[in-house]
This record gives structure tokens, C-alpha cells and sequence, in this order.
């Protein structure tokens, strides 16, 4: 009898298990919280607003940092110091990050909440083994007991990494509103673009204000496969929920929230009258080498992964982020065969002048193409092979910032941040 019991239970609790959640309410943290809808909406840096701080230096100058784990955090945040030695960094109107990208961002916008953006004190946050502690918080008795039971899943236990060790359960409300702060995700439902702003949460009936910046990042970053989608709650007469995941799929450069970000602030006007004295999108680009010449001598592709999970599939996905890389960088004016040659380009935007503006593409893969030094040549084949992953090691930080500095003087070389070759070039005017 004791034995049929305890079968019994067994099947009970295995039952319990297949459901995945018995658990009625929100069990995962962070869930965003209704508003009023008469109750005025709080404004932070997640906006589409242009006001006097953007607008104050008749220049616009923004930055997208790419994805790619912490090798795009590591590199992101190399090139941001690089700028802040030359004065750049705190004339810099928007930033816009996707999936690792957004993890400096954040930082730069907590400011003293996160702590002080130096060298030092970035290597050490950004340089942290994200991926470990997270496999690690898996096995605690009160994640695994809500991870099986609850609706709580795999991206909460991230959210607990980035909170415990970055953002200490900030909120949008704690991110300074200058520069403006824009994390990008994709949706699930219809596979668009979701840019965390005021604007998009109070269409849901909610606010984000009150909103952790570690369940944005983590939904910007949550990649498919390792990491379940982010829910956002609309609140309806019948609640309707919107699900996030990793932002690359649609844009995994983080240049397309800052064209609307000016097509939206252009509207009436035009980008001269503007931004009379230049228009800048500076994009930190960490795209790894995605070639595989070992292939070319080998009968068979599959490796020890493949007899557990299908490893094309996560090169299919690579290739459609080259795919999509490759054609937004055509229409920024730069050629599929000079994409990791040419620093510049020019991105169009909507207005009646038909003006543009100057972009200045900082890719990691720009390296195995410039200086032709046996030096560079060797950092450029070690930092293009950096795996996209959430923890990195510390010869591979220290070649990710060696990357920025030499990119960074080539552009000093070039002159690529004169005044004049940043003004807006425009093929129409009023006569």
C-alpha cells in the first residue's frame, strides 16, 4: 500500500510538472503596473521627446550599440570611454542598445545609481560572469520551486543576475533624462520592433517610470533557446499581453529607434533647421567573423554539440542577422563589399529637404581590413572569434578595449569629427 501511495504521488507531482504552472498570479518580478488613464504619464529617458537638452547645441549626436553579449557590453563601453576622453561622450543625445549593447547604455544612463563610468569600474561590472550566476541561481530551492510551478521562468533568473550585480533593482525613473535611453526588443506576437518608451507602455495602460531597467535589458537580450520571452500585461477590460524577446531579429545594430527617434522630431520642420550644426549616429558595431573556412576540408559539418541539438540552426539565425546588417548598412550608403572597409556613410530621413545624416560605423570586423600591422592583424582574428556569450575573459576584455582605441584613432586621422563633415547634406532646399 505505502508503495502505491508513493507511485501515486509521483504521477501527481509529474502531472503538476507537464502543466508548468498551477500557480495562479504573477509570480515573476517586475511585472509592469497599470495606470490611470487620467493620472498624467511621469516622463524618463525612455522617450521619443526631443526637448531643450537635445536640442540646446543645434547638433544631434547619437549612438547604437550593437548586440552580442558581453563582447558587444565590453567593446560598447570601450568606445563610449574613447569618446568621453574627447569630449564627445556628454554631448551624445540618444543612446540606443539591443540585447548586450544595452547593458553600458543602462549603466551611462544610471549614473551615480550604477556606479562611476570609468575604465576601471566598467572592466570590473561588464567583465562579471553573468552566465555562470545564472546557471548557478537555477538550483536555489525558491527559483526551482517557482521555475516548475509559477509562470516564473529562465529570463527571471537573469533579471536577478542584472539587478544583483548592475542596476540593484533601478527603475526608468532613476535613469538621468539626458541622454535619452532606448532598449530594443522584438514581439513575439507580430515579430516587430518594441522600444521600451513612455509613449508604448501607456498605450498598454501602464507606466514605465516604474519599470526595472533589468527586465528591459534582460527582454532586449532574452535570445531564443536559452531564455523565455518577457511578458508585458495591456490592461484591458480583458487583460491582452504583448511577449518579448531578443532584439536582434529585427535590428540587431540598434539603428532603426534612432530614425524614428529624428523622423518623429522632424515632423513640421527639417533636419537643418534642426540640427543646423550636424547630425552624427555613431554605430558601435560588435558583429563577430561569421565565416567557417574549416568547413571547406571537412566530409561532414556536425561536431559533439549536434548529437544533442542541431547547431545549423543557430548558424541559420546568424545568417539572418548578416542578411539583415548587410541591408541596413546599403541604405546607410555603404556597398555590401566595403561594409567592414568604409568608416562613413549617410542614413536619409524624412523630410522635404531629402537630408541625411553622417554615420560613423565602428564594427570590430573594420580591423581585419585597416591597419595591415602584423599586431593589428592578430587582434583583429582574436576579437572577431570572441563567442557571443554573458561572460568574458579577461585577455578578451582587454583586446575588446585595445579594438576601440585603434578604431578610434583611425577616426582622429580622418578627421571624421570636424564640425563641417558632420553637417546635415541635404538634396533639396527652399529657394
Amino acid at each position: 500500500m505505502r508503495f502505491y501511495r508513493l507511485f501515486f504521488a509521483t504521477i501527481c507531482l509529474w502531472m503538476t510538472i507537464a502543466g508548468c504552472q498551477i500557480l495562479p498570479g504573477h509570480w515573476r518580478p517586475g511585472w509592469n503596473n497599470p495606470w490611470p488613464a487620467d493620472k498624467p504619464v511621469p516622463d524618463t529617458a525612455g522617450s521619443w521627446k526631443l526637448t531643450e537638452a537635445e536640442a540646446q547645441d543645434s547638433r544631434f549626436l547619437a549612438l547604437a550599440i550593437s548586440g552580442g553579449g558581453s563582447r558587444a557590453a565590453n567593446f560598447g563601453a570601450a568606445v563610449m570611454l574613447e569618446l568621453q576622453q574627447r569630449g564627445l561622450l556628454e554631448q551624445v543625445d540618444v543612446i540606443s542598445g539591443v540585447s548586450g549593447g544595452t547593458l553600458p547604455a543602462v549603466y551611462y544612463g544610471l549614473g551615480a545609481k550604477a556606479g562611476p563610468f570609468t575604465a576601471s569600474a566598467l572592466r570590473e561590472a561588464l567583465g562579471y560572469d553573468f552566465q555562470s550566476s545564472w546557471i548557478r541561481r537555477w538550483f536555489l530551492p525558491q527559483n526551482i520551486f517557482r521555475y516548475w510551478l509559477s509562470d516564473f521562468t529562465r529570463s527571471d533568473i537573469m533579471v536577478q543576475v542584472f539587478n544583483n550585480e548592475l542596476y540593484h533593482k533601478a527603475t526608468f525613473a532613476d535613469l538621468r533624462l539626458h541622454p535619452k535611453i532606448l532598449l530594443n526588443a522584438t514581439v513575439h506576437n507580430d515579430h516587430t520592433r518594441f522600444t521600451f518608451t513612455d509613449d508604448r507602455f501607456a498605450l498598454l495602460r501602464s507606466v514605465l517610470a516604474q519599470y526595472r531597467v533589468a527586465n528591459a535589458v534582460n527582454a532586449s537580450s532574452a535570445f531564443p533557446g536559452a531564455f523565455q520571452d518577457v511578458t508585458l500585461q495591456w490592461y484591458m477590460k480583458q487583460p491582452q499581453y504583448v511577449h518579448l524577446y531578443d532584439g536582434g531579429p529585427i535590428d540587431n545594430l540598434g539603428i532603426q529607434a534612432l530614425v524614428e527617434y529624428v523622423n518623429r522630431n522632424i515632423l513640421g520642420t527639417t533636419l537643418d533647421r534642426l540640427f543646423p550644426k550636424g547630425c552624427l549616429i555613431i554605430a558601435i558595431d560588435a558583429t563577430p567573423s561569421s565565416e567557417h573556412p574549416e568547413l571547406n576540408t571537412r566530409e561532414s559539418s556536425r561536431g559533439f554539440a549536434d548529437y544533442f541539438i542541431d547547431t545549423n540552426a543557430l548558424d541559420a539565425t546568424d545568417a539572418m542577422l548578416m542578411e539583415a546588417r548587410r541591408s541596413l548598412l546599403t541604405r546607410m550608403g555603404i556597398p555590401a563589399e566595403r561594409q567592414d572597409k568604409q568608416l562613413r556613410g549617410r542614413l536619409p530621413v524624412n523630410d522635404l529637404h531629402q537630408c541625411n545624416c553622417a554615420v560613423l560605423h565602428l564594427s570590430l570586423r573594420h580591423l581585419l581590413y585597416g591597419d595591415d600591422s602584423e599586431e593589428t592583424i592578430q587582434l583583429a582574428e582574436r576579437v572577431t572569434e570572441i563567442k557571443t556569450k554573458f561572460w568574458i575573459g579577461t585577455d578578451e576584455q582587454d583586446d575588446l578595449y585595445r579594438a576601440a582605441n585603434v578604431i578610434m584613432k583611425e577616426l582622429d586621422a580622418q578627421h571624421l569629427f570636424s564640425d563641417e563633415s558632420l553637417k546635415p547634406q541635404c538634396a533639396a532646399s527652399e529657394q
